[in-house]
């Protein structure tokens, strides 16, 4: 009996090893499977070939990524505001975020263009050159689409090292398509497609008011918050938290200590510059303070990204853009009353030309990179933005800003590896990284590193 159960044991080891060595790809596996969709989708939408593919390897560990494998999920596409399908829970820059999930790798793929396309922030990316991949690369990190400050660094390197280039140009009717390869359309034709008005999100009303608790501390947008009743004064509540009233004022973009004209969420620390959802659909009456307040994001940032000067409200049912730029003012509600405001109105053509001043630093900066083959990254299940291994010294002769000194932090009493992460301006998956985490775990006085 002991016999049978010690082989039952070994038998299952094995399958287990077996399938963990199929489920792993190498990257030129990776491109030979998707390099059709991709020069495909470049046609359809505009996106270049090879920023879908660098993305595509960055983005999955090269297909062995967890997010990959359980939701089809090549781009590290979260949830957001406007996905109505299928979803997962995964680590990233914080505990058990909503990604989307798709029922093949060809969704995913598509839906990548589409987020793209429709979406305002990413609006100015489709002005550039299709060939200038390193004006891409820089674009997608503008317009937010990562948190990695090396992200254009990484793509740029993968499209250097694996010659994706190629695609791009096979795709626009530069190149020559390789024996076996079968490409739909005349690449001869190359044109890009036009925003499909068709495959936009159709909203047809606000979402419906949100429900608070009544006691207690919640979080919106990942800051502290109460739920405070109408007449009260926000001196009881500092006084209550042990928080400055200037502070407590200044959190919730408030001009004085007035009783509140109605019931209202307050926050107990400084909101953030963007909102954890694309846009947000102004309901009747709502103004833009109260949008601020409901989506925890600072007023003068929610004016700057949607070209609003101090004292214009927008209309009911108008797209709040609360990530990324919007591509034109919002329609205007009855109640505004314009007053001259000194924030900087950022324009594609800006935003372009912010572009390539970094690019020519970079360039300035970084060495010349050599254009041969990278080891192929193993399957570590590791946050979607995640370099692959392998490629790590060939981003450092790229350029990446990788300082050899170490920084440490010691571990304080309430702190997570996501407000650390904040803290120093890097990843909940680099701190993993560096400090050899397995999960999110950490204890008060514990030694981490910060930076390298």
């Amino acid at each position: 009996m002991q016999v049978k159960s010690y082989c039952l044991a070994i038998c299952l080891l094995l399958g287990g090893a077996i399938k963990s060595f199929a489920q792993t790809i190498s990257t030129q596996q990776y491109i030979d499977t998707y390099k059709l969709i991709a020069m495909e989708e470049m046609r359809r939408s505009g996106v270049p070939a090879a920023i879908k593919l660098a993305q595509g390897i960055l983005e999955t560990q090269s297909g062995n990524g967890w997010l990959c494998l359980n939701s089809n999920n090549h781009f590290g596409i979260k949830c957001k505001n406007n996905w109505t399908g299928p979803s997962v829970s995964y680590d990233d820059d914080a505990r058990g975020e909503c990604f989307r999930k798709y029922g093949s790798p060809q969704e995913s793929w598509k839906d990548h263009s589409e987020f793209l396309r429709n979406n305002p922030r990413y609006k100015f990316l489709f002005d550039l050159n299709p060939n200038d991949y390193k004006a891409w690369a820089y674009g997608l990190k503008t317009a937010g689409y990562a948190t990695s400050r090396t992200y254009p660094q990484q793509l740029i390197q993968i499209i250097e090292t694996y010659q994706l280039q190629q695609y791009t140009d096979i795709a626009m009717g530069k190149g020559e398509i390789r024996t076996g390869d079968v490409f739909a359309g005349d690449p001869g034709s190359y044109t890009p497609a036009q925003p499909s008005t068709a495959s936009r999100p159709v909203v047809t009303a606000a979402a419906p008011a949100k429900k608070y608790p009544e006691t207690g501390e919640f979080r919106i947008n990942n800051r502290k918050a109460i739920f405070v009743k109408k007449g009260t004064a926000l001196i009881q509540v500092a006084s209550a938290r042990n928080i400055r009233l200037s502070s407590l004022l200044k959190y919730n973009d408030l001009a004085a200590d007035v009783p509140l004209e109605k019931d209202m969420v307050i926050f107990l620390q400084s909101k953030s510059k963007r909102g954890s959802n694309d846009f947000h659909i102004v309901a009747a009456g709502e103004s833009l303070h109260d949008i601020a307040q409901a989506e925890g994001v600072q007023l003068r940032w929610v004016r700057r990204r949607n070209k609003l000067q101090e004292g214009e409200q927008p209309a009911a049912g108008e797209r709040i853009a609360l990530d990324g730029y919007a591509s034109a003012k919002p329609r205007l509600g009855s109640n505004s009353v314009a007053k001259v405001d000194e924030h900087e109105d950022l324009k594609p053509r800006e935003i372009i030309q912010d572009i390539k001043k970094e690019i020519e630093k970079a360039s300035a900066q970084a060495p010349v990179a050599e254009n041969r083959p990278a080891p192929p990254p193993p399957a570590p299940e590791k946050a979607p933005s995640a370099l692959p291994p392998g490629m790590i010294e060939d981003l450092k002769k790229a350029g990446a800003q990788t300082s050899s000194r170490e920084q440490t932090h010691t571990v304080g009493e309430k702190e997570t590896l996501y407000s650390i992460s904040r803290q120093y301006g890097c990843t909940v998956a680099q701190l993993q990284q560096w400090n050899n985490l397995q999960d999110n775990a950490i204890k008060i006085g514990q030694q981490l590193i910060v930076k390298k």
